[in-house]
């Protein structure tokens, strides 16, 4: 009996590790606190979040704008937003709603991946690289090209040691095609 227990915790031990479960989360809960519970557990914005979905607009753009750089998508309409985040190789996926990110409640989540597009290079950029990319290219459209220099400086510092992302960076005063596989 004892080596029948000893084989069952072993297993729960195993799946634990490759599932993590992350703290409880509540349904209900608001957005801004339960990620900063997520950080806490170690979780991170999975840096290809919003690879494929084009660019950042409304919702996720807002998102973006605030440092939450695990926004993979936000629907048009009711307001629902889908966050990926990443801890070693587990990947947790929630569903929020709401319309304004004070407000964003948890309604659900699952330890799915993020789902690529059907086109997505395997070598993107991250996606705080992306959305300051894309920022700068269209800041004169907000009139924001004093904060997005601002954030393109620290993202220069973030990226210094990594030449394709400063290269990328370095461009900023060019057009950059941060969405290769979306052009036609």
């Amino acid at each position: 009996m004892t080596k029948l227990w000893f084989a069952v915790i072993a297993l729960v031990g195993l799946t634990s590790l490759v599932h993590p479960k992350p703290f409880a989360l509540c349904a209900g809960e608001l957005f801004t606190n339960a990620r900063a519970k997520l950080h806490a557990e170690g979780w991170h914005a999975d840096p290809t979040a919003h690879a494929a979905t084009g660019e950042y607009a409304g919702l996720d753009r807002q998102l973006a704008h605030a440092g939450y750089f695990e926004v993979d998508y936000c629907s048009v309409g009711k307001s629902f937003c889908v966050l990926q985040y990443t801890r070693g190789k587990a990947c947790l996926r929630l569903l929020t709603q709401g319309e304004e990110i004070r407000s964003m409640r948890i309604e659900r989540w699952s330890n799915d991946c993020r789902e690529k597009g059907e086109n997505e290079e395997a070598n993107l950029l991250p996606s705080d690289v992306r959305y300051v990319t894309q920022w700068r290219n269209k800041c004169e459209d907000y009139e924001q090209c004093k904060g997005a220099d601002g954030s393109l400086l620290k993202l220069k510092r973030k990226y210094a040691r990594n030449p394709e992302i400063m290269k990328v960076l370095r461009s900023n005063n060019n057009p950059v095609e941060i969405y290769p596989s979306t052009k036609k």
